[in-house]
């Protein structure tokens, strides 16, 4: 039987407070305490997970606690640092006073570049002078060199042509030498001749 048809025939026979308290009982077990129980088992999920945030925020306070030790350690060494940077500013003051000494000295030094650059213009057009006077030197030395190469030719013609006529003349000498001891040898011949020529008149004067 449902609640609703035993209602009807409770309101048919008339009602009294022991129905409206089993009805209400009724109505609590049907209705009210599933709902109850279902609260209860969210409650207790909501209470686990409360639970396990509870956790995680406790992991995370190890690690804020471990990160506020590191940001000390940092805060300590950013204070070491603070130093440290002092003493650069003051190192880079001293550098920064030296810097400007050193541009005085460079303004100075480029000054006399300028002048040097001024005379070193003055050098190389005087260079170039003297560049073309050895262009013209060397075009010259190429024209006596050439000439001198042209009398070389020249002298061993020349030479060739003594050899020649030393040969020549070697020859001639040899002929010359030649001819002079045939002619001895014919002056001595003719020297018997007479020899015996005047033997022979002088036998004839005898006979005569």
């Amino acid at each position: 039987m449902t609640l609703e048809k035993k209602k009807e025939q409770k309101v048919k026979v008339g009602i009294s407070r022991k129905d409206i308290s089993e009805a209400l009982k009724e109505f609590y077990k049907e209705s009210l305490e599933p709902k109850f129980d279902q609260i209860d088992t969210r409650f207790e999920q909501v209470d686990t997970r409360f639970e396990q945030i509870d956790a995680r925020l406790d992991k995370h306070d190890a690690r804020f606690d471990q990160i506020d030790r590191h940001l000390v350690q940092i805060d300590a060494r950013l204070d070491k640092h603070d130093v440290h940077f002092d003493q650069m500013d003051k190192h880079l003051i001293r550098i920064d006073a030296r810097l400007e000494q050193h541009d005085a000295h460079f303004e100075k030094i480029e000054k006399k570049l300028e002048e040097h650059d001024e005379k070193f213009g003055d050098i190389s057009t005087h260079f170039d002078q003297v560049y073309q006077r050895f262009d013209r030197l060397e075009t010259e030395c190429h024209a006596i060199s050439a000439a001198i190469d042209r009398l070389e030719k020249n002298f061993e013609r020349m030479e060739k042509r003594l050899e020649r006529i030393e040969e020549k003349l070697d020859v001639e000498i040899s002929k010359r030498e030649f001819i002079e001891k045939e002619i001895l040898e014919l002056k001595g011949r003719v020297q018997t001749l007479q020899n015996r020529i005047e033997e022979i008149e002088n036998r004839l004067k005898g006979f005569s």
